[in-house]
């Protein structure tokens, strides 16, 4: 009996754990590991939260068509963390920026996976590698 009762509650507790390691995905699922593009515009939003937080940038291609990218950051809690500490209003509505990092592997889906970030109007810059 208490063999059973065991084996239930290893395989629950296996189970609720396993839902959380679906939920997450794995960057190199979603980017291109080892490229880099860089792309400049200006913040449509700024979404700070966990488990990543993301900025929403208008860029003007090469055709003068505005196009909404996605570029994807790490949590609040590792940004607040960094050696280049971010916080909820580090980026606003309007700011132009320059970004770099790995394209999404679907070009259509206009993504990138952050690694560093400059607002030249001030000099603000941050770098890094969050998971």
């Amino acid at each position: 009996m208490i063999r059973k009762g065991l084996i239930l509650f290893a395989s629950f507790a296996f189970l609720a754990g396993a839902g959380r390691a679906v939920a997450h995905h794995s960057f190199t699922a979603a980017y291109e590991p080892g490229k880099r593009v860089e792309v400049e515009g200006v913040v449509k939003e700024f979404v700070w939260r966990n488990p990543h937080s993301y900025v929403r940038l208008e860029i003007t291609d090469k055709s003068g068509k505005a196009e909404v990218w996605t570029l994807e950051w790490g949590s609040s809690t590792q940004l607040s963390a960094a050696k280049y500490p971010v916080t909820r209003t580090t980026l606003k509505f309007g700011d132009r920026i320059i970004a770099s990092g790995e394209p999404g592997r679907d070009p259509e889906a206009r993504r990138v996976r952050i690694f560093s970030i400059k607002r030249p109007v001030d000099g603000w810059e941050w770098q890094g590698v969050v998971e």
